[in-house]
């Protein structure tokens, strides 16, 4: 698999080895944009979420996906989590 979005010729940020977590009992994931998704039941729940939202982003048409980067990329003046 590649490390460019289909359509977008800019590397990934980052690479993070776990994008899935727990927070006060609840389970995420955050997507490359470094957006929580969530909350989820279970750390096997959070996963498939992780893994459902990866293969809509390998399926989805171009104007789909540059609808949703757009929803998830911070503003200007706005940071990304965890920054």
């Amino acid at each position: 698999m590649s490390d460019y979005r289909m359509g977008d010729d800019t590397p990934p940020i980052s690479r993070q080895p776990n994008r899935v977590y727990c927070e006060g009992g609840r389970w995420f994931f955050t997507t490359r944009e470094g957006k929580p998704m969530g909350p989820f039941d279970s750390e096997a729940e959070a996963s498939q979420g992780l893994r459902d939202f990866i293969e809509f982003i390998d399926l989805a048409p171009l104007e789909t996906l540059a609808s949703l980067t757009s929803s998830l990329t911070p503003k200007d003046g706005e940071e990304r989590d965890g920054d």
